[in-house]
């Protein structure tokens, strides 16, 4: 016989089970048949149970915030989002130009600016090379031609509010004063950049730098006492109109503070009565102040050296005790001076305090410091700032 011959067929005995529990099985076999139907019924109800009360049980999530920050004017300048469309107006516009540099979108935000004198501005073009595709404004422009760039923010330098800020916030264009004049002023104006552009977190490390260095420097001068500091002058030189003139800064100005960060005893600001500016001094009373180191800055339009070379041998100032001591330090200066508001006043006072107190800076690598500086603010290479921005009397 064949394998399949062997094969019985199934045998289904009679259901025996009571009838009662056939059908139980039958209305269970029923349900199980059932089942998957009533399942994703049941899923379907609980699903539509929660989308419809999920909002009342779920805390409503805040809307953002809007940014608002209290500007060197004294005024709140509030903004719904980071600004994207920045311009830049007022006097001397380089400095919150370079302040504004400092952050990594700059390049990308920076709608407009205006230009004060016949070019742009050559330090901003090293850094941004689409600077020249930006639009300008010629000196003090219009509200119109301000609100025709379309920005979402003005930023300019002053302490006071002016008519044109005011006529800008008429027409609905937000505006943020800068002061930069000292270093608290400075580092408030860059946590309050960082606050309407976004960039915390840049503005905390652009404070960081500044801070550490300052640290650095008060350590090094704290314990110095009053006697045994040196007596200090900063004096500007120019020759505008052919005329010598001799300037000393207001006791607010940054350049007065490199002086008071850097360690000495300033000469002059008991005999100064002017707040803001420069006032205009004369030899008779540089003769009486007698200071032990002056730090000169000399007008962009004369060559530094020439100007001290000439103060050397000019017989009235060798009665003072600084050039008897060879105690006339230039101030450096790259495309701008480090005497200046713009963010390289912290290489200045650096400098400064070197040429105050040579021995307890011996370490201090003021190239170095330069390097440092262009490459973290700015994101510069070695190679430009060696050709660009290292100071002729550092190489």
């Amino acid at each position: 016989m064949s394998c399949k011959a062997r094969i019985k067929p199934l045998f289904h005995p009679p259901d025996i089970r009571p009838a009662a529990v056939r059908a139980a099985a039958a209305a269970l076999s029923g349900f199980r048949r059932r089942l998957p139907a009533l399942t994703a019924a049941v899923c379907l109800g609980s699903f539509l149970t929660a989308c419809l009360f999920l909002p009342l049980l779920l805390p409503a999530r805040a809307a953002a915030a809007p940014i608002e920050v209290t500007d060197a004017a004294g005024n709140i300048v509030t903004l719904d989002k980071p600004a994207v469309r920045v311009v830049v107006i007022g006097a001397a516009p380089f400095i919150p130009l370079h302040m504004f540099y400092m952050f990594d979108q700059a390049g990308d935000r920076l709608a407009g600016f205006e230009v004060r004198g016949q070019i742009t501005d050559e330090f901003l073009e090293l850094i941004d090379p689409d600077l020249s595709l930006k639009q300008t404004l010629a000196a003090n422009p219009g509200p119109e031609s301000v609100a025709a760039l379309v920005p979402d923010l003005v930023i300019t330098k002053s302490t006071v509010e002016g008519q044109a800020a005011r006529t800008l916030k008429a027409l609905g264009i937000p505006v943020m004063h800068v002061g930069a004049e000292t270093p608290d002023m400075f580092l408030k104006d860059i946590r309050n950049l960082g606050k309407v552009l976004g960039e915390e977190r840049r503005a905390d490390t652009i404070v960081r730098f500044y801070t550490d260095r300052l640290a650095q420097i008060q350590q090094a001068v704290a314990r110095v006492p009053d006697p045994s500091r040196p007596r200090v002058l900063v004096l500007e030189y120019s020759n505008r109109g052919n005329r010598q003139a001799l300037n000393v800064p207001a006791p607010e100005w940054i350049q007065t503070q490199q002086a008071v960060i850097s360690g000495g005893r300033l000469v002059w600001t008991d005999s100064v009565s002017i707040r803001d500016g420069w006032q205009i001094t004369g030899f008779e009373q540089i003769a009486a102040w007698d200071p032990d180191k002056i730090f000169l800055i000399v007008w962009y339009q004369l060559k530094g050296t020439d100007v001290l070379d000439s103060l050397y041998q000019d017989p009235k100032w060798a009665s003072l005790s600084a050039v008897k001591q060879h105690q006339l330090h230039l101030f450096p200066q790259d495309i701008f001076g480090w005497d200046s508001a713009s963010p390289r006043w912290i290489l200045g006072a650096l400098w400064m305090a070197k040429q105050t107190y040579p021995d307890r800076f011996a370490d201090l690598d003021i190239p170095r410091s330069v390097r440092a500086f262009y490459t973290q603010m700015y994101g510069l290479n070695p190679e430009t700032i060696a050709a660009h921005l290292m100071p002729d009397t550092l190489r």
